[in-house]
C-alpha cells in the first residue's frame, strides 16, 4: 500500500514540475503572444533617413498640423504595414510600407513628390 502511495505522490510531482517547465502562452500557441500588433513607423524630413524625425504608432489623417508639410523617407519599425497617401484623410496616390521595409526617397514614388500627407496601418 505504501508502494502505490509514494508511486502517485511521484506521478503527481512529475506533472507539476512538467507543467512549470511548459511556456506560458494564450491556449497553449507561444506565436499568439508574440503577434501582438505593434504599428510604429518612423518619418524623416528629407531623403536617405536625414533629418529632423519623429514616430507614429497610430493612423494620422491629416500630417501638415502635426508639423509635417514635407515627409522625404521613411522606416517601418513594427509588425504592421503602414500605407501613406499623399492627401490628407487617406485620398489620393499611395505607398505601402511593409514591416522591416524603408522607403529611402518619396520623390522616386509615383504621386508621393511631396511626401504623403496622411498615414494609416493595416
Amino acid at each position: 500500500m505504501r508502494i502505490g502511495h509514494i508511486a502517485a505522490t511521484g506521478a503527481a510531482a512529475a506533472a507539476l514540475t512538467l507543467g512549470a517547465a511548459l511556456p506560458a502562452s494564450a491556449d497553449g500557441h507561444p506565436d499568439l503572444a508574440a503577434a501582438k500588433p505593434n504599428p510604429k513607423v518612423q518619418v524623416f524630413e528629407h531623403p536617405k533617413v536625414l533629418g529632423r524625425y519623429a514616430t507614429f504608432t497610430r493612423n494620422v489623417p491629416n500630417l501638415p498640423p502635426r508639423g509635417w508639410n514635407r515627409i522625404g523617407s521613411a522606416k517601418n519599425k513594427g509588425n504592421r504595414t503602414v500605407t501613406f497617401y499623399r492627401h490628407t484623410n487617406y485620398k489620393g496616390a499611395r505607398f505601402p510600407l511593409a514591416p522591416g521595409e524603408k522607403v529611402r526617397d518619396f520623390g522616386d514614388h509615383n504621386g508621393m513628390h511631396d511626401g504623403p500627407g496622411s498615414l494609416r496601418f493595416r
